[in-house]
């Protein structure tokens, strides 16, 4: 008889029982250890525990060839969201553990917190509560605002958010572009080139993820390509971003704000210097979040690992090159 699967939970801290992952991997009479580990990074003390479980979800601890070559047992690592940056799956798959991610669970709330934050930052909002809250009473205490109706948003990465945000735009008048090298043109938003989008939008919203390529992307030269007056958001990853030219272009004035849900360092210290800046609008990676996607993707991230445990593919397989050996219901880590 195969013995009990044991599934590690490495950061469970959204949630205060593990009740779905109990349901979905029932039929696997699975052990579930929740881990629930705060540090940034997975303990030392935790590296000889590893080689026990037959599979791991991870929210966004990072898992490198540290922790990945202990995992001798292992036969699916599941990235509980979108992104996978914080798994190196170049080491992944040279051990041959198949990696999943979730990558549909909050697609419509990114979206409309996209759009939230291009409203908030467009028609100032927060400067108008502050001022009623501070007992101040002026429609024009905003500064100049400007219309959206006529004016050119730039979608950059054109993938299931960036999409979801295309459709939302027209609603508020916005014409829309987008710049994606790999996602195919379906004939509907018009695509240009990176430099025609960052002279040519008003606001410009990031949904790319996160890769050698796409790190700092929005660099000092970059920035300095936007528009004068533009608008920027970004709810897709952090470290896109350079924070130095983003603090830059808006105390020159280049950038008229910045509304952001991912930062290069999170949780943003309290003492960054983009905290002091007016026209710096941040929220705490907080667009993925409803109840229900929240339920979404809890409960599709375990569903990985059973399709796995069952001998399946993964649903939203990230490196299916690292072959199907593990995901055999006849493997083990002895063969």
């Amino acid at each position: 008889m195969p013995p009990m699967p044991k599934v590690l939970l490495v950061d469970a801290s959204y949630y205060s029982d593990i009740d779905v992952e109990r349901a979905v991997l029932a039929p696997f009479s699975a052990e579930i250890v929740d881990a629930r580990i705060r540090e940034r990074r997975i303990p030392d003390e935790w590296l000889p525990r590893l080689p026990e479980f037959d599979a791991v979800i991870s929210s966004g601890k990072p898992l490198g060839v540290r922790e990945l070559s202990q995992l001798h047992r292992c036969r699916i690592v599941v990235r509980r969201g979108v992104g996978f940056d914080t798994i190196d799956i170049p080491a992944a798959t040279a051990l041959k553990i198949p990696v999943a991610n979730v990558p549909d669970y909050g697609t419509e709330e990114v979206a409309t917190h996209a759009m939230a934050l291009l409203l908030l930052a467009a028609r100032r909002l927060d400067l108008y509560m502050a001022a009623v809250h501070a007992g101040k009473w002026n429609a024009l205490g905003a500064g100049e605002l400007h219309r959206l109706v006529g004016r050119t948003l730039g979608i950059v990465g054109y993938g299931r958010i960036g999409r979801a945000v295309a459709r939302r735009a027209p609603g508020f008048g916005l014409r829309v572009v987008a710049c994606d090298p790999y996602a195919p043109d379906d004939g509907g938003v018009p695509r240009v080139s990176f430099a025609e989008l960052l002279a040519t939008s008003d606001y410009v919203s990031i949904h790319t993820p996160l890769t050698a390529e796409t790190r700092r992307m929005f660099d000092a030269a970059a920035l300095a390509a936007m528009k004068p007056g533009a608008i920027l958001v970004n709810t897709a990853r952090g470290p896109i971003v350079d924070p130095d030219a983003l603090l830059a272009a808006l105390r020159s004035g280049k950038l008229a704000a910045a509304a952001l849900d991912v930062h290069d360092v999170e949780p943003v210290p309290a003492d960054h210097p983009l905290l002091r800046e007016p026209n710096f609008l941040p929220t705490p990676h907080s667009a993925f979040y409803t109840v229900e996607s929240a339920a979404d993707m809890r409960r599709l991230a375990v569903e990985e690992v059973a399709r796995v445990l069952g001998g399946r593919e993964p649903r939203s397989w990230v490196n299916p090159e690292a072959g199907r050996e593990r995901i055999d219901p006849n493997w083990s880590p002895e063969t």
